[in-house]
């Protein structure tokens, strides 16, 4: 072989039809046989995932965790736009993120959700960046990819698996479902050969830290926030510091901890004792005229 010919192939630019491609800056999934099927080993950092899946909490936040973790550990931001749910933070603190290290970004109209997720891919500040936008279209797409090209992080879309028959510039594209207690995952788009079957991860059991909260969900809704209760009146204000694990420094505000950051209300002067003086007061002006 040539000289010339062999330096082109193994350019991490080029790569075989029947081999994965090479990469260089990759983060490593936590998952063996995922890393397998992945090119270069890992989630591309300089790229867009598109996480294709149409039920919630099947475990597609759990895929992730081992990658968020080690981005976090190592003082990375991680970036949540637009997510469908309040993220719960004791569910990551459980799991060795601290939540101190995670930025939620939430915005009502969709052209600001795709504007914030791409200026913090451009802006190279993030570790990672979560995006779950309402609607998809090639031209947010082909900006977003852009993005995370400049950004050199990865970043990871969630859509629903409907979109797997229209053609995206994304070059990771990777279908999710729940088969029975584990996640199967079907990457159809990678820059490499096709899969020769799918995978099936157990995510909740990787994605656990041994001694930490292993069955909370990543996310809380209205039916899962904890039980409020009224605290005694005697009872001084007081703060939970054990959120984040990790920064006893920062105190975290969340819906999930309302109940743990709860203060005792300081009981005002009754507005009923000022405005009877006041009636009596001009019944009797009233009276004498």
């Amino acid at each position: 072989m040539k000289t010339a010919l062999a330096e082109l192939l193994h350019n991490p630019l080029v790569w075989r039809g029947d081999q994965l491609a090479r990469a260089d800056a990759v983060v490593a999934s936590g998952f063996a046989e995922l890393d397998r099927e992945l090119p270069g080993g890992g989630w591309p950092k300089g790229g867009l995932t598109e996480l294709l899946h149409d039920d919630e909490g099947i475990g597609e936040l759990r895929l992730l965790l081992p990658a968020l973790r080690h981005l976090a550990q190592a003082g990375e931001w991680v970036a949540l736009v637009a997510p469908p749910h309040i993220p719960y933070a004791p569910a990551f603190a459980g799991r060795g993120i601290d939540p101190a290290r995670v930025v939620v970004i939430a915005a009502a109209e969709e052209k600001n959700r795709w504007w914030a997720a791409e200026q913090v891919l451009r802006a190279n500040s993030a570790g990672a960046v979560l995006f779950w936008p309402q609607a998809v279209d090639d031209q947010h797409l082909r900006r977003l990819q852009l993005a995370a090209q400049e950004g050199e992080a990865p970043a990871f879309l969630f859509t629903g698996i409907a979109r797997a028959a229209q053609p995206s510039p994304s070059p990771l594209r990777i279908v999710l479902s729940a088969e029975e207690s584990r996640l199967r995952i079907d990457v159809f788009k990678r820059r490499g050969g096709v899969m020769a079957r799918p995978l099936l991860l157990d995510v909740a059991a990787v994605s656990s830290v041994p001694g930490q909260e292993a069955e909370r969900p990543m996310v809380a809704g209205v039916k899962s926030l904890p039980r409020l209760e009224r605290l005694p009146a005697n009872r001084p204000p007081s703060f939970h510091r054990r959120y984040p694990i990790g920064a006893p420094q920062v105190r975290i505000w969340d819906r999930a901890l309302v109940r743990a950051d709860e203060v005792r209300r300081v009981p005002g002067p009754d507005p009923r004792g000022v405005i009877r003086p006041l009636t009596e007061t001009m019944a009797q002006k009233l009276a004498s005229l």
